[in-house]
C-alpha cells in the first residue's frame, strides 16, 4: 500500500479505483497495510486538501472506508491502531476542522462524505468513543446546521446529512456523557423540518428519541420547531421491538402535508430477477426516491433520478426502471446486462394512478434535463481546454528548438549598447508569450511575474530603455522578439531547473521520511520486545503468585479437614462422655437409693432398739405395782391409740 499512497495525487485516484473495482476483493494483509499505513494516508489527505484535490482526498479515505467495512475482525484492529497511535485522531480532527471551519472543500464533496464515515466508524468503537465526543461532536452539529443554510442544495443531496446523523447516533449510543455533551439538540429538530429525505428524518426522531430518555427536558425545548403531536408521539415512544415501526408512522405524519415529499404503498420490490422486499413503502421527492427496507434494523435504497435512463409503467401496477448508475447496495444484484439494470416497483393500479398524476413525472425529466445540460457544458469546456493544451506543447517545442539556434547568433547591434559585463544568460525570465515587445514601453519589466520568481535589475531595465529609445520600431521589434525568446527559453529552463530541484526536495523528504518510520519502526519493535519481555516477566510472577496461592488453599483445604475431623472425633468423645456419665450417675442413684434404704432400714432397727432401751429403763425404774397397774392400764389406751 506504500507504493500506491506515495503516487502523485493525480494518478492516486484512479489506482485506488482500480484496486477496489478488481474482482477480487481486499484481502486481510492489504487491510492491515492501510492501517499501518495510517500516518502517511492522513499525511497525503492533509497534502491533497492543501492543494483542495477533493478526488485525491475522496480516495485516501475511501481506503479507510473499505479497511473498515472488511470485516468485524478488521474494524476493531483499525479501532486499535486509532486507540494505540492518539495523534491519528487528532491529525483526523485537525483535518475536519479545515473542511468544516474553513471550508476547504463543499460540504457535498465526495471527499467530505468519505471523511464523515471514517468518523463515524471510529465513533462508533468503545474505546474512542469519549474522544470522539469531545473531538467531533460540536463540530458534527455545526456541519448539519451548515448543510441546511442552503436549503436548496441540502434538498438535492442526502450522503452528508446521513453520514453526521450517524456519527452522532454512535457517539450517543451507549454513551450517558456525550447524550448530554451539547446544551441543546434543537438543531437536530431544525434540520428534519427542513429535510424532504424521509431516512434522514427517521435518523433524526432516533436520535432525538435517544438523547431524551436521560433528560426529558430535551423535548420541551423542541416546542419551536416540531408540531405539539410530533412531540407528544416523540415521547411516548417505546423502548420496544414496535419502535422502528411507530417512529416510521411518525415520519409519515410529519410530512403528511409535504406536497415535496409523496408516499406510496409498494407491494414488493425487486432488483433485476432478485427478490428485495416485500410491504414497504416508498417516498418519492424532487431529485431522488427512497424504498425503505424494513427489518430489524431500518435501511434503504435511494435512486438520485440522475440514475434513471427510463421509467416504463405498466398496466397492472409495475414501475420498470432502468439504471444509468446503481447505488452502492445493488451493485451485486445489477449490471449493465441487458435486463439485469432493472428496479421493479409493484404498486396497486389505484395507486399506479395516482402516481400518473403526481408530480414526479415533472421532477424526473427536470433532473434528466439538468443532467444533459451539465454534460453538454462539460464537454464545450474539455475542447477548449484541448486546443489551449496542445498549443501550449508546441510553443514549448517550437522554443526549446530556438534557443540552441539564438544562442549561437551574433546580435551586432545589441552589442554596442549591452555593457560586457552582462550576457544573454543574465537576462530575465516572465511569463508572457509573444506579447513582451508590446509591454516593455507600457510598464515596467518588474511587474511581470514568473513561475521562477526572478526579478529584473535596474541596470538591465535601463539598457533596455536605451534600447527602445534608439533603436528603430523595427529594429527594436526584432531585438524584443529575440530578447523574448531567450527569455521563454530561460523560462522553460528554469522551470525544468524548478521541477528537478522540486524532485530532488520530494525525494529527500521521503527518504527523510522512510527514514524516520524505519526509525519509528525499530523504536516500536524494540519497545515492543522490552514490554513483551516485561510482560513474560509478570506471568512468571502472576504464575508463581497463582502457584502460592494455590498451594495455600490447598493447604488451607487440608488443615479444616484436619480441624473437621478432629471436631468429629471430639463430638463423639463428647457423646461418650455424656453416655458413661448418664450411665455413671443411673448407676450411683441406684447405689444411692440402696444406700437410702439400708439407712432407713437401720436407723428403724436403732428407733425400735432404742425404744425398746427406753421401755426396760422405764420398766426398771418403777416396780411399784402402781406403777405397774398404771403402766398396764394405759398400755391398751397407747394401743387404741
Amino acid at each position: 500500500m506504500h507504493d500506491v499512497i506515495g503516487q502523485p495525487l493525480t494518478a492516486i485516484p484512479d489506482t485506488v479505483d482500480a484496486i477496489l473495482r478488481r474482482p477480487e476483493p481486499l484481502d486481510d494483509i492489504e487491510v492491515r497495510g492501510i492501517f499501518h499505513e495510517s500516518s502517511y494516508i492522513l499525511l497525503r489527505a492533509e497534502e491533497a486538501l492543501s492543494v483542495k484535490d477533493g478526488e485525491a482526498f475522496c480516495a485516501l479515505f475511501k481506503l479507510f472506508s473499505e479497511a473498515f467495512a472488511h470485516s468485524d475482525v478488521m474494524f476493531e484492529e483499525g479501532i486499535k491502531t486509532f486507540v494505540l497511535h492518539k495523534t491519528l485522531l487528532e491529525t483526523v480532527h485537525s483535518i475536519f476542522c479545515v473542511i468544516v471551519r474553513q471550508r476547504h472543500l463543499p460540504p457535498h464533496n465526495p471527499g467530505t462524505i468519505e471523511l464523515i464515515h471514517v468518523i463515524s466508524n471510529l465513533c462508533d468503537s468503545e474505546g474512542l468513543k469519549d474522544n470522539c465526543g469531545v473531538f467531533f461532536m460540536s463540530d458534527l452539529a455545526q456541519l448539519l446546521m451548515c448543510v441546511y443554510e442552503d436549503k436548496y442544495e441540502a434538498k438535492k443531496h442526502f450522503h452528508l446529512q446521513r453520514g453526521v446523523t450517524t456519527a452522532l447516533i454512535n457517539l450517543v449510543k451507549g454513551s450517558k456523557e456525550n447524550k448530554l455533551r451539547l446544551s441543546s439538540w434543537k438543531f437536530v429538530a431544525d434540520c428534519c423540518m427542513a429535510s424532504v429525505d424521509v431516512f434522514f428524518q427517521l435518523q433524526c426522531s432516533e436520535l432525538l428519541f435517544r438523547v431524551s430518555r436521560p433528560k426529558r427536558s430535551v423535548l420541551t425545548e423542541l416546542k419551536g420547531s416540531l408540531r405539539q403531536d410530533i412531540l407528544d408521539k416523540l415521547s411516548s415512544l417505546p423502548n420496544d421491538s414496535t419502535l422502528l415501526r411507530r417512529m416510521i408512522d411518525l415520519i409519515q405524519d410529519l410530512n403528511s402535508d409535504n406536497p415535496e415529499v409523496l408516499h406510496f404503498y409498494l407491494k414488493q420490490v425487486d432488483a433485476a430477477d432478485t427478490l428485495l422486499t416485500e410491504s414497504t413503502d416508498a417516498y418519492f421527492t424532487p431529485h431522488y426516491f427512497t424504498v425503505m427496507v424494513t427489518s430489524s434494523n431500518a435501511d434503504n435504497i435511494t435512486i438520485p433520478y440522475k440514475s434513471i435512463r427510463s421509467i416504463t409503467l405498466g398496466k397492472d401496477g409495475r414501475i420498470i426502471i432502468k439504471l444509468e448508475d446503481f447505488p452502492v447496495k445493488l451493485e451485486v444484484l445489477l449490471s449493465h446486462t441487458p435486463g439485469m439494470d432493472i428496479i421493479t416497483l409493484h404498486l396497486t393500479v389505484e395507486r399506479l394512478r395516482a402516481f400518473k398524476q403526481s408530480a414526479i413525472h415533472e421532477w424526473i425529466v427536470s433532473e434528466l434535463t439538468a443532467k444533459k445540460s451539465t454534460i453538454s457544458q462539460q464537454t464545450e469546456q474539455a475542447i477548449p481546454s484541448t486546443s489551449i493544451n496542445h498549443d501550449h506543447c508546441s510553443n514549448i517545442s517550437r522554443l526549446k528548438r530556438q534557443t540552441s539556434e539564438i544562442s549561437r547568433e551574433k546580435i551586432d547591434n545589441r552589442q554596442q549598447d549591452l555593457p560586457t559585463g552582462v550576457t544573454t544568460a543574465e537576462q530575465p525570465s516572465v511569463s508572457t508569450r509573444g506579447t513582451l515587445h508590446k509591454k516593455a514601453m507600457l510598464k515596467p519589466l518588474t511587474s511581470l511575474e514568473t513561475p521562477g520568481s526572478f526579478e529584473l535589475e535596474k541596470p538591465l531595465l535601463d539598457i533596455i530603455d536605451n534600447i527602445s529609445k534608439s533603436a528603430s520600431s523595427e529594429e527594436a521589434h526584432a531585438i524584443f522578439a529575440q530578447l523574448n525568446r531567450l527569455i521563454e527559453a530561460k523560462v522553460e529552463v528554469s522551470h525544468g531547473g524548478a521541477v528537478t530541484s522540486l524532485s530532488r526536495q520530494m525525494s529527500l523528504i521521503q527518504k527523510k521520511v522512510d527514514t524516520a518510520r524505519s526509525e519509528a519502526s525499530e523504536s516500536r519493535n524494540l519497545w515492543q520486545q522490552n514490554m513483551i519481555a516485561e510482560m513474560e516477566k509478570l506471568e512468571q510472577h502472576i504464575n508463581l503468585t497463582q502457584t502460592m496461592v494455590v498451594d495455600g488453599v490447598l493447604k488451607l483445604n487440608e488443615d479444616l479437614r484436619q480441624v473437621k475431623q478432629n471436631n468429629q472425633a471430639l463430638n463423639e468423645r463428647i457423646a461418650f462422655i455424656e453416655f458413661e456419665l448418664q450411665r455413671t450417675l443411673e448407676e450411683s442413684r441406684g447405689v444411692e437409693l440402696m444406700e437410702v434404704q439400708e439407712l432407713q432400714d437401720m436407723c428403724k432397727r436403732d428407733v425400735e432398739q432404742h425404744e425398746f432401751e427406753l421401755d426396760q429403763q422405764m420398766i426398771n425404774r418403777h416396780n411399784s405395782g402402781v406403777s405397774l397397774m398404771n403402766y398396764f392400764r394405759e398400755s391398751p389406751l397407747c394401743d387404741s391409740a
